[in-house]
């Protein structure tokens, strides 16, 4: 069975009942922020073993061995259990990595005369949250882009002509 560590969590020394309750709660809160994980994939506390005794950490697994891991999914349930240790807030210098489908290319050029995205035709909370994610990520694409286009601008001279 794959096991995709997100991040350790719990209080140190604190009773094992207790760890896992912070756990249970971390892990609903990365649902809540994150969303559900991909089809047949679940987020878990997963005890790891030490010399020096057991620890808990969140983890994502999955059945299938032949499935790839989903690298958007952790990156922003990763950057979601760090913000709710430190209260909410990101390190400085983090950012939430948008919501896109595995099948997206962050590479792919933007295109200014290609449409928005399409809305989802079903009504999966996380297919929305990827349509609104594109979508401003379309408007940011299509701003800078606009922002970077030469504008014409006029000249006195053409102003005293005219008059």
């Amino acid at each position: 069975m794959p096991i995709e560590v997100i991040g350790e969590f719990g209080t140190p020394g604190a009773e094992r009942e207790w760890i896992v309750a912070e756990c249970e709660l971390a892990i609903k809160h990365l649902v809540k922020v994150c969303g559900e994980p991909p089809p047949e994939m679940e987020l878990e506390i997963q005890w790891q073993e030490h010399e020096l005794g057991s620890y808990p950490t969140i983890a994502l697994v999955w059945d299938d061995p032949m499935r790839g891991a989903p690298s958007n999914y952790l990156s922003r349930c990763e950057a979601a259990l760090t913000a709710y240790e430190n209260g909410g807030e990101l390190p400085p210098g983090w950012t939430m990595p948008p919501v896109r489908s595995e099948d997206d290319d962050p590479d792919e050029p933007f295109n200014p005369d290609e449409e928005p995205p399409e809305p989802p035709e079903t009504l999966n909370v996380l297919e929305h949250q990827r349509y609104i994610s594109k979508l401003i990520q379309w408007g940011f694409e299509a701003s800078k882009h606009d922002r970077s286009r030469a504008h014409l601008i006029e000249s006195d001279d053409d102003q005293e002509s005219e008059s």
